[in-house]
């Protein structure tokens, strides 16, 4: 629904309506380097290496959905080759996802590639990279060792190749990584609202935690 803030205000008070809220633009991170990794004193920081080492974990069973830019599966430290069409999604490692975009979608509209009609299919490939870096330190397993490099992935790309996403369709991410079975949901998106608990996105997060599905927020 398209309404400025008295007509808004209107449907709110309509018999039936439980509360009324903007659909909000979202910037998509910033892409990240795969040639350089910093991961290299990452574990160790963390704590990680005692739960690898120690405690003998690995993330094995474990399905983690990637709320980002998408998840470049032929990546060979995410169980790809190395080159681009050798696999098809979904695959060993990155098991489930959708697209909810394409990859002409851009929601902010102050940008000259404004395209706020999603586009989606079902092949989450990350065309941005940040969606990739971020699976990485989760769950790495090559040349670089991520947190828990036996999970597998649900990679749910909420991005086009640039520009904003909207709240939307985070919400809906969401609500498809709870009904594919993760365990995990992570969402490195940095948006303030993800923090207003009545916000829907805030209410979607706390609903899958009381579900059982661990959710961790960049906000």
């Amino acid at each position: 629904v398209e309404a400025g803030s008295e007509e808004a205000s209107l449907y709110a008070s309509l018999e039936g309506v439980a509360a009324v809220f903007p659909v909000l633009a979202v910037a998509a991170p910033e892409p990240e380097s795969s040639l350089s990794p910093e991961m290299f004193t990452a574990v160790a920081m963390t704590g990680a290496d005692i739960a690898q080492s120690e405690l003998g974990l690995s993330g094995e069973g474990v399905k983690v959905a990637i709320i980002d830019t998408g998840i470049d599966y032929d990546h060979p430290d995410l169980g790809g080759t190395g080159t681009d069409g050798d696999l098809s999604f979904p695959t060993d490692r990155v098991v489930a996802g959708w697209d909810f975009v394409g990859d002409a979608y851009n929601a902010d509209p102050n940008s000259p590639s404004y395209n706020p009609v999603p586009a989606p299919d079902a092949d989450p490939d990350d065309c941005q990279g940040h969606g990739t870096h971020v699976a990485g330190i989760v769950g790495a397993d090559g040349e670089v060792d991520g947190v828990a490099p036996n999970v597998q992935f649900g990679a749910y790309r909420v991005f086009g190749c640039e520009g904003s996403t909207d709240t939307q369709i985070i919400l809906d991410a969401l609500e498809r990584a709870e009904a594919d079975g993760m365990d995990v949901v992570n969402m490195s998106l940095g948006y303030a609202f993800m923090t207003w608990p009545d916000y829907p996105t805030g209410v979607a997060s706390n609903i899958l935690v009381d579900n059982g599905v661990v959710v961790v927020g960049s906000a």
